[in-house]
């Protein structure tokens, strides 16, 4: 009964700060946090993702307390350096095809800032360690529950990339499939953000530095890119697995998970 409690808290703090905390924020916050960063968003993007879903973090660390600090919303720093270098390896390949595609580039520090560091940061923190992580991890969901409940949320954000009512639609379907995707790399690497965040990062980045048209959509040779990226994600996580890292999705977790000590909690990075 307590995982139940815990997790209807932790979906109903989600739910108020995705949208009633919103009604909080203001007009004259956003004027003041862009007029001092000159309308780059450097200070105005991260002072909102907190102001919005700060409650949401500090409750799953109240609710769930580790013998590590922060442990529960995924920020053990074990792999940091690790993860970085394995994403950039994984996302090369797109780069470099992309920017075979594109005939612009863009190297604005602000833009790649703002969507990418603090996009790829803030939401794998949010969605998948403090909404999903929290559901499955310690709440017992199985797998496809919890990350059906993150990964919906995520694509509905991703709306707004569609031109029409069936582009928006793909949109958020293709954002719900990468969601989904995030949420096993969490699992996989030790239940830290830092894979999955270096790798919505990076492609994030390459997406906006060669101007890819297409919004979450893209097109068909841009996605033949993007999908390198994603099989070696998948190569390199089956490259741990292979080197003794315990498998943490099996068919046993889909649906319900309800063994004590059923999770792992490190990644073998050795």
């Amino acid at each position: 009964m307590k995982y139940t409690i815990k997790a209807l808290a932790i979906i109903s703090i989600f739910v108020f700060c995705h949208y009633v905390m919103r009604q909080f924020w203001g007009e004259g916050w956003s004027s003041w946090l862009s007029e001092l960063d000159n309308l780059t968003g450097i200070l105005f993007t991260p002072a909102k993702y907190t102001f919005l879903y700060g409650p949401l973090v500090i409750a799953a660390i109240i609710l769930f307390k580790q013998s590590k600090p922060f442990e529960s919303i995924g920020l053990n720093s074990s792999g940091f350096i690790n993860y970085a270098l394995a994403a950039i390896i994984c996302c090369t390949p797109m780069a470099i095809g992309y920017g075979f595609l594109s005939d612009e580039l863009n190297l604005s520090i602000p833009a790649i800032i703002t969507g990418s560091v603090y996009a790829g940061f803030f939401e794998e923190l949010i969605f998948r360690a403090a909404l999903f992580g929290v559901l499955f991890k310690y709440c017992r969901w199985g797998f496809v529950p919890a990350a059906l409940i993150s990964s919906v949320i995520f694509g509905l954000g991703h709306i707004y990339q569609g031109n029409d009512a069936i582009s928006a639609l793909m949109a958020v379907a293709i954002t719900t499939v990468a969601g989904t995707w995030f949420a096993w790399l969490y699992c996989e690497c030790g239940y830290r953000i830092w894979f999955p965040m270096w790798m919505h990062i990076f492609m994030n980045a390459a997406y906006g530095i060669f101007g890819m048209s297409g919004g979450a959509v893209g097109d068909l040779q841009g996605n033949l890119f993007k999908a390198t990226a994603i099989v070696l994600s998948i190569v390199y996580v089956e490259m741990l697995i292979r080197r003794g890292k315990q498998r943490e999705i099996t068919l046993s977790k889909l649906f319900q998970c309800t063994k004590n000590g059923l999770y792992t909690q490190q990644a073998n990075l050795n």
